[in-house]
């Protein structure tokens, strides 16, 4: 009998490289129905998290920190008066630092779960509208725009409400699809609606307007197909639409309303001039990254007139139908409105339409049909936004923030103090911010403030019913430096209070020690 494994006739079992490796774990995965999601999902992860601890908390971010880390009860008071439009984010942020607590990584980490969410959601709702390998270079594209990479390392509502959009979108197909299929059975499906609408809007307001860009979309679809002389029940859809939609608007009136009447928190904004108009290429979704700008703006260009030249099925939208109302119904309504109205416009307002940019990206890139040609497009928009990346992940990445520095710095001097050294803290102004202090540093960096005593604090933040906490001027209060052994200053370097805290404290028996100058921080350690 002839021994097989011996033999050298036998046959020796090959394991082909392409099954093999990273290259063969991502064909493996993408052979799974969930494989092009979960792909996009975990690469969008990846890279909004990677380095998310590097740039210093910011001042619109110390709005979150301040807001949910107090009680319940402190921060449902305070919503009442300011920042009512961040309820529903601040409450969610409060239960996840009730979780994990709160560090500047954990304050961001929801952010770039978020981008990973919306990343596979855009891949599936792609799917719905184009093909497999259009709806994979979405979820990529949008992944590494410059506002995506952004608000992905921002604890803030941006990346939530983005990631809820794009579910909200995917839902509105699926329903104005199910509903043409069989019109008597299409509740649930409005229901499903008016949930993540709701949703949406609670946790960032604006994104109502994604709400109109699906009733444009539906009558765009409905027209198109009626112009075809297609038998379709559109009565249906549009019903299922407009009863969610108004039922919606409803239940956010109220919201509205409260947030209207605290509107004085966004009066830095101003009315919209040409300018604002010719910002629009570049702000919203590339963040001034020009050479990216002219780029992404020529792929969405040939993704529209390739979309409009094929014919495609009457019984879905097209990516067009869903994408162009996307991007402009929210830019235009709010141009409208700070026009009209009040300034309501801010590039990062429209950060929710994203996706529909990525999207037309893709449709244009995946029209150019050759594997050689698209990954070449994809390697030019990865080298088009590094710069941006990496200049959003160094330390005073988010303007111009040095506040992680200060926290260092004084951290590392309390450090080399004599055991048993006691220090005083004197918050100043911070700067283009009248209403807070410097003491937002330390809401931002608790641990190395801890222990300090604040001279002029006279009710803290959480139990003001607003975001900051009031202070006595330092006359007042002069005296709570006694028995410290060193009184430190943080001061904005424009509001400079150097002069005149140096004087008072030298009357109590202080003098300078040291002095630091960081970006738009002044801070001086006192001795006595």
């Amino acid at each position: 009998m002839t021994n097989l494994l011996s033999s050298s006739t036998a046959a020796i079992p090959t394991v082909r490289p392409s099954q093999t490796g990273p290259i063969g774990l991502l064909r493996r995965l993408r052979a799974h129905p969930g494989g092009d999601p979960a792909i996009a999902g975990l690469f969008g992860f990846l890279v909004s998290v990677a380095f998310s601890w590097v740039p210093s908390v910011w001042f619109d971010e110390s709005a979150t920190v301040v807001s949910a880390t107090r009680s319940w009860k402190q921060l449902f008071a305070e919503v009442q008066n300011v920042d009512a439009v961040h309820a529903t984010y601040y409450a969610l942020m409060h239960g996840w630092f009730d979780l994990v607590g709160y560090t500047p990584f954990t304050l961001r980490l929801p952010s770039a779960l978020a981008v990973g969410v919306a990343a596979g959601l855009l891949v599936v709702l792609a799917r719905e509208l184009t093909t497999r390998r259009t709806a994979l270079v979405a979820g990529l594209l949008f992944v590494v725009l410059p506002r995506v990479t952004f608000m992905a390392t921002e604890g803030r509502s941006y990346a939530t409400a983005t990631a809820l959009v794009v579910a909200l979108t995917l839902v509105f197909v699926h329903a104005s699809k199910q509903t043409l299929k069989n019109p008597s059975r299409f509740v649930r499906w409005w229901l499903l609606y008016g949930v993540v609408a709701l949703a949406s809007g609670a946790v960032f307001l604006y994104t109502v307007l994604i709400v109109v860009a699906h009733g444009v979309t539906l009558a765009l679809w409905s027209l198109r197909g009626r112009r075809a002389r297609r038998a379709q029940a559109w009565r249906s859809p549009i019903g299922g639409w407009l009863v969610s939609s108004a039922i919606v608007g409803a239940c956010l009136v109220p919201l509205a309303l409260l947030s209207s009447s605290q509107s004085k928190q966004i009066s830095w904004i101003s009315k919209p001039d040409f300018s604002t108009l010719v910002s629009i290429f570049t702000w919203p979704w590339f963040m001034q990254n020009l050479p990216m700008a002219v780029f992404g703006w020529a792929l969405v260009a040939v993704g529209i007139i390739a979309v409009v030249r094929r014919r495609s099925r009457y019984d879905a939208p097209n990516v067009v139908q869903i994408a162009v109302p996307w991007i402009l119904v929210p830019v235009v309504g709010l141009i409208v409105a700070s026009t009209v109205l009040s300034p309501l416009y801010s590039p990062r307002y429209v950060a929710f339409a994203a996706p529909a940019v990525a999207l037309l990206m893709a449709a244009g890139l995946t029209s150019l049909k050759f594997r050689a040609v698209i990954g070449a497009g994809l390697i030019a928009v990865i080298a088009l936004t590094a710069p941006s990346y990496v200049e959003q992940r160094q330390t005073e990445a988010k303007d111009s923030s040095s506040w992680s520095e200060v926290a260092a710095l004084i951290a590392k001097e309390r450090a080399l103090e004599p055991s048993g050294a006691t220090d005083a803290i004197i918050y100043g102004p911070i700067r283009r911010h009248p209403a807070a202090s410097a003491r937002n540093i330390a809401y931002s960096y608790p641990d190395a403030f801890e222990g300090m005593t604040d001279v002029t604090l006279k009710t803290p933040a959480a139990e003001t019913g607003s975001l900051w906490e009031t202070r006595y001027p330092l006359s007042e209060t002069i005296d709570r430096v006694d028995g410290h052994r060193y009184v430190y200053l943080v001061t904005s370097n424009r509001q400079d209070l150097r002069p005149s805290v140096t004087s008072a404290l030298k009357a109590e028996g202080y003098d300078v020690d040291q002095e630091w100058s960081l970006t738009w921080v002044n801070v001086v350690r006192y001795e006595r």
